[in-house]
């Protein structure tokens, strides 16, 4: 629905930043704020990039909303079918006439209000409008007339008297919907109140989507799909197979949903090896303690790792490298340094006379480390991190 670029407030040397596509999932929205090193409470700056859908949006919608909040309307909104699309496009409109601020918490109780409207998708106009108001019974008074003398009612009057007296819009044909008039008939739903939207760490630490045929094969494909969180039990496992209609792993299929580490998300879906393989990772990711699966994904990022298998391999070589997760910047990788030779007085003294982003861009490279999105990671021996293209190889991964 929306792309989004979040950054710390008020802090110009870090460089901590993160760009999501919302809705996100829980681990995708957990990634953001492991890439912005927030601290507890912190709020981040964020800024809408581009609105895939309901541009409408983009005077009401601004970093005064709460994160949770903003991926709670873009998960409903993409929810929604094409009439539900117009309804909520009519439902706004009809807010706006209020000419009064419209919080994000309206927004969601109109996204979850859609069934509350009537819609009428071929009326584009107040003359398809009134056409359709004197066909099907809305207007009584034009009931009986024959058909000569119907076909010259004035349909535009009647359909302009029909919207302003019932309080209807108009909407008008985009890319989101196919638009209509729309006619609120109850009341609006007040959902936003009832729901919880604190984040939480997920049950699981990998979340399939399972289904009959490899997704690619209608013919055989049960139509049924199931959604499988790993690691999982034997039990669990085998009532993943029955609800899809299989009989063992080899017939079914899956696609990643959600992953601890989202690097692994469309690697864990192409995945050739089997459903135990699989939920053996998702245990050994599960019972990664948070320090060391953020590294891990740094680790991730500045290997530029594709495939699973050497993903795992490096999952085990992570006390091969030193990650300093306070790091964004080359700035701050400085005023680290200096603040561990020099006293707290003798580095506030030094510091307004250096060029502190080369100085601390000449540290990073005497080490050999590269700064990630999540922080800095180098090798224990301080030689460059390699990617997964100038690793060598002798009968598989090796790392050095």
């Amino acid at each position: 629905m929306f792309d989004i670029y979040l950054a710390k407030q008020d802090q110009p040397e870090s460089d901590a930043y993160a760009e999501l596509s919302l809705p996100a999932t829980p681990y995708q929205l957990q990634d953001t704020f492991d890439k912005l090193r927030l601290a507890e409470d912190e709020p981040p700056y964020w800024e809408i990039t581009e609105y895939h859908h309901f541009e409408e949006l983009s005077s009401l919608l601004n970093d005064t909303c709460g994160l949770n909040d903003l991926n709670a309307l873009a998960q409903k909104l993409s929810e929604l079918d094409e009439r539900q699309c117009t309804a909520f496009a009519g439902l706004l409109a009809i807010e706006q006439r209020k000419k009064q601020p419209i919080p994000i918490s309206r927004l969601i109780d109109l996204s979850y209000s859609t069934e509350c409207c009537h819609v009428v998708e071929e009326a584009l106009n107040d003359s398809q409008l009134g056409r359709f108001c004197a066909e099907n019974g809305f207007c009584p008074e034009v009931d009986d007339l024959p058909d000569q003398v119907f076909d010259l009612l004035d349909f535009e009057r009647l359909g302009r008297e029909h919207r302003q007296r019932e309080g209807g819009v108009l909407v008008n044909r985009t890319a989101d919907h196919s638009g209509g008039y729309v006619e609120q008939r109850d009341k609006m739903l007040e959902v936003y109140k009832t729901l919880d939207l604190t984040h939480k760490a997920p049950d699981y630490a990998v979340l399939l989507e399972v289904s009959k045929g490899f997704f690619n094969d209608p013919g055989y494909d049960s139509g049924r799909t199931a959604q499988l969180k790993l690691p999982a039990s034997p039990e669990t496992l085998n009532a993943a197979l029955e609800a899809v209609g299989a009989w063992d792993w080899r017939e079914a299929g899956w696609s990643c949903l959600d992953c601890r580490v989202p690097a692994l998300t469309e690697m864990i879906s192409d995945a050739e090896e089997g459903i135990d393989h699989l939920n053996h990772l998702a245990r050994r990711l599960a019972e990664m303690e948070p320090k060391a699966l953020t590294a891990y994904k740094a680790l991730l990022e500045v290997t530029d790792c594709k495939e699973l298998q050497n993903a795992e391999a490096l999952m085990d070589s992570l006390d091969k490298y030193i990650f300093s997760p306070q790091y964004s910047s080359p700035i701050e990788v400085a005023k680290g340094e200096l603040s561990v030779v020099l006293c707290n007085e003798d580095a506030a003294t030094l510091t307004p006379h250096l060029n502190l982003y080369q100085y601390g861009q000449a540290l990073i490279q005497r080490c050999g480390g590269t700064l990630t999105a999540y922080g800095l990671i180098e090798r224990n021996d301080g030689q460059p991190v390699q990617t997964m293209e100038t690793q060598p190889r002798q009968g598989g991964m090796e790392m050095k």
